[in-house]
């Protein structure tokens, strides 16, 4: 059997090196989507190559390819979300003005890890011209899986239907947005919601869907945060075990002194706070801030790209983690860098990823970066525990 990495790994600070190569640019792109999950004891990966999606598994020996799955999904998307069963993995992939939602299953036999794909359906936008940036997938507490994605001016959500094989026509929550803004959906400790930026009304938006109620029926429109262009497109998510989500988002001030991002978080109770932080400096840029949560209710981390533009293209960029700390007004408790490339790469390193699911205690907590050669880097963030510890 292919073993995994179990202990500490030694990784942050030192990983200047990819861990692996890709023949497309940026694969771990973009903004609120997740291409990691940790299954069977393993990290493994979904990354697109330019022929499509590639499955990628994080071994003793480092990350290897399955490659009968890139095989097997030739053609489609390759940018992709994911969402982890016991056993599946339901995932869509983005084209410019579709989406396909496939499954890679698995099963443990012969010591080893066979992986099988199903295509399950190609959802289509409200109008064949609708451009779709990105998208996202989650399931719900009673197994329903729900797409949502930014189609032209309009958030959309698609739905499985109660037979779970096929799928509904686009329902639309919120029209009259920006063409350059995006929505995701996220697991609700009631069911999921749908956050989405306004840039026109500089606003931040939720939708809500309750478990049980019928898939049409969503909660009215839930302002967030509203004004002092709060809005930008970057969003990610994260439904920590006690029911709190915590969102990191981007806002649009983008002024030397001022932050850069806002911490958003909904308690159990459906209440929100606001807490802005990192403030953009004179040549460094902050952006594509991420947040994951941990089995550990009081343990949350966040994560961005920090770029010092003083420096011609591909700049000189890194990827920064911290621990999220409310009562500091800064929010970071002792931020680090976690991922630097080494300047042989010529490496513009961007678009951090993680798991969807809170981090597993027994394991790595492994991140992945990318940069435009298509080199991807990881860091494992108990590393950045133990140093803040010590």
């Amino acid at each position: 059997m292919i073993s995994c990495l179990h202990q500490k790994g030694n990784l942050s600070y030192k990983n200047s090196d990819p861990v692996i190569r890709l023949d497309h640019p940026n694969p771990t792109a973009d903004k609120p989507q997740s291409k990691l999950w940790f299954m069977y004891d393993c990290w493994w990966a979904l990354l697109p190559r330019s022929s499509g999606p590639s499955l990628w598994q994080r071994t003793k020996k480092g990350w290897i390819e399955h490659s009968e799955i890139s095989e097997s999904l030739k053609g489609l998307p390759g940018q992709t979300d994911v969402w982890a069963d016991n056993t599946e993995v339901t995932t869509v992939g983005v084209a410019d003005h579709s989406l396909t939602v496939f499954r890679l299953m698995s099963s443990v036999k012969y010591c080893k890890i066979p992986w099988g794909t199903r295509i399950l359906t190609k959802l289509n936008p409200p109008s064949v011209n609708d451009f779709i940036e990105t998208a996202t997938i989650a399931a719900d507490g009673t197994g329903r899986f729900w797409v949502a994605a930014v189609a032209g001016t309009k958030v959309c959500v698609w739905y499985t239907l109660d037979v779970y094989e096929k799928w509904s026509a686009p329902l639309i929550l919120a029209q009259g947005i920006d063409e350059d803004d995006i929505c995701v959906i996220t697991p609700l400790i009631e069911g999921v919601g749908v956050i989405w930026s306004d840039q026109i009304r500089e606003a931040l938006l939720m939708r809500t869907h309750k478990d049980g109620d019928p898939q049409k029926i969503w909660g009215e429109e839930e302002i967030i945060d509203m004004g002092n262009k709060t809005a930008d497109d970057h969003l990610n998510t994260s439904l920590a075990p006690d029911g709190t989500l915590w969102i990191a988002t981007k806002n649009s001030v983008d002024q030397v002194g001022k932050p850069q991002f806002v911490i958003r978080i909904r308690s159990s109770a459906g209440k929100w706070i606001n807490l802005p932080y990192v403030n953009r400096e004179n040549t460094n840029f902050p952006t594509r801030p991420i947040v994951i949560a941990t089995q550990d209710n009081s343990l949350i981390m966040t994560g961005y790209t920090d770029s010092d533009r003083s420096i011609p293209f591909p700049h000189s960029s890194k990827i920064i983690f911290s621990i999220i700390d409310t009562s500091l007004s800064t929010v970071l408790d002792n931020p680090k860098v976690v991922i630097s490339p080494d300047s042989k790469h010529n490496s513009f390193i961007n678009n951090v990823t993680g798991p969807r699911h809170p981090f597993p205690r027994n394991a790595p907590w492994i991140v992945l970066a990318s940069d435009q050669n298509g080199n991807v880097y990881e860091a494992n963030l108990k590393d950045l525990i133990f140093e803040t510890n010590n």
